[in-house]
């Protein structure tokens, strides 16, 4: 695969991850991984070997990683690593059992977020939502449908693709809901009572990588005391720092009424872990001290 190649599988999985969220991303790619070697015929074992790994190496190399995604696709490698010396259909079906027990224990592991996340939500609650990624809404449509708690949303606007399905389902569900463009939550800042973030993937230099707008988000609750809630799979924590975590970043030159100057964008917003005050992974609420010592 040429760097052009590379570059354009980059972009396809960066526009996924900003309409999906990285939880659904993750999952599809799983199971595009697991479609194609399906289809895969008759193949030399060393052939196979060097598509799977130069493949292996495009996903782990995202921009910005996608941090469970590259958890699962590590321990794809390894556990692979003992059967290339069998035929290939027997190689291929091993490699799709992996596949299948990697997507089964992301879906376990997400499900048990939403269940967690379910029970930090109150009566009477007025929740700011930030990104409506799978656990989030998973968490908030159980406490509403299943537990039957009352309590209103407030999501934030920032990219509406995002959230035209999340407006739907809770519409059709009952939940009430508030939409408001990112820059307008001061005015609500003296009702809410919580904030729901998630993330991409948490360093060890104590950083959270999240989606545009929720550095904003996350400062205003601090300062006004409103608790932050991270709810994320433990296979997000990453092993490498913010700074070799790839987030995509465009810089350009641009003219306005006869001025040009220097435009930068990024992907991804950044936030200082000890700025969140609950963390809740699959296994219930964590220590957020002890999480990176």
């Amino acid at each position: 695969m040429n760097p052009s190649e590379k570059e354009i599988l980059y972009q396809l999985i960066r526009d996924h991850e900003e309409v999906m969220g990285v939880s659904r991303t993750t999952m599809v790619s799983l199971q595009s991984y697991r479609r194609a070697l399906q289809k895969l015929k008759n193949s030399d074992n060393n052939a196979f070997k060097e598509s799977v790994s130069e493949l292996n190496e495009v996903i782990k190399n995202t921009e910005p990683k996608i941090i469970p995604l590259t958890h699962l696709i590590e321990e794809f490698e390894t556990e692979l690593q003992i059967y290339f010396k069998i035929p290939f259909e027997q190689i291929r079906d091993h490699a799709l059992k992996i596949l299948n027990q990697k997507l089964n224990r992301y879906q376990g592991c997400t499900q048990g977020v939403i269940e967690h996340g379910s029970q930090m939500i109150e009566e009477n609650d007025f929740i700011i939502v930030q990104s409506p990624s799978l656990a989030i809404r998973g968490a908030l449509k159980r406490a509403h449908s299943e537990m039957k708690k009352k309590f209103k949303v407030l999501l934030l606007d920032h990219y509406f693709i995002r959230i035209k399905q999340l407006v739907k389902e809770f519409a059709q569900e009952g939940l009430e809901l508030i939409v408001v463009p990112d820059n307008n939550l001061s005015h609500f800042l003296k009702t809410a009572t919580k904030l729901f973030i998630s993330a991409v993937s948490i360093t060890p230099d104590r950083k959270v990588i999240t989606t545009v707008g929720t550095a904003n988000a996350v400062g205003l609750c601090h300062l006004n005391r409103i608790p932050v809630y991270l709810l994320v799979n433990s296979l997000k924590f990453a092993h490498r720092i913010i700074s070799e975590q790839h987030i995509y970043q465009v810089e350009s030159q641009r003219s306005c009424d006869h001025l040009t100057y220097r435009h930068a964008t990024y992907s991804h917003d950044q936030v200082d872990l000890d700025l969140i005050d609950h963390v809740i992974t699959e296994k219930g609420e964590i220590d957020i001290h002890s999480m990176f010592p």
